[in-house]
């Protein structure tokens, strides 16, 4: 399965590329919103782990764009953030089946697990 992690602080952005690679998925990252963009151009991920905060664009901003474009609308997004989103706010950053999880989740071993389940049909890796 491939994921694209969005997140610009890179001890985390390595945590979670050890712990999904650990698993057999195939992780990419981009530590920028544009970069993001421009790597999910190039190739759809399965499943997008996006970081709210981004040094150049918010999680709103692309999720925006992706929901525009029939290619990206429909991806599997796991949004992770150490903030308390409101239900409308947790509405706007959503694509294909959507996850909200903590920061400490993203640290934690349980982020594999989270991203099979939104994908079932890859859940064999």
């Amino acid at each position: 399965m491939k994921i694209l992690i969005v997140e610009d602080d890179d001890l985390l952005n390595k945590v979670m590329s050890l712990q999904l690679t650990a698993a057999g998925m195939s992780a990419r990252s981009a530590r920028t919103g544009e970069e993001a963009l421009r790597k999910i151009e190039e190739q759809v991920p399965a499943v997008l782990i996006l970081d709210v905060g981004l040094p150049d664009m918010t999680a709103y901003e692309i999720v925006e764009q992706l929901q525009k474009n029939p290619a990206t609308r429909d991806i599997a997004l796991i949004i992770h953030t150490s903030l308390d989103l409101s239900s409308e706010e947790q509405a706007k950053l959503t694509l294909g089946h959507t996850k909200f999880i903590t920061k400490a989740t993203a640290y934690s071993f349980a982020l594999a697990e989270i991203a099979l389940k939104l994908v079932p049909e890859q859940s064999g890796i």
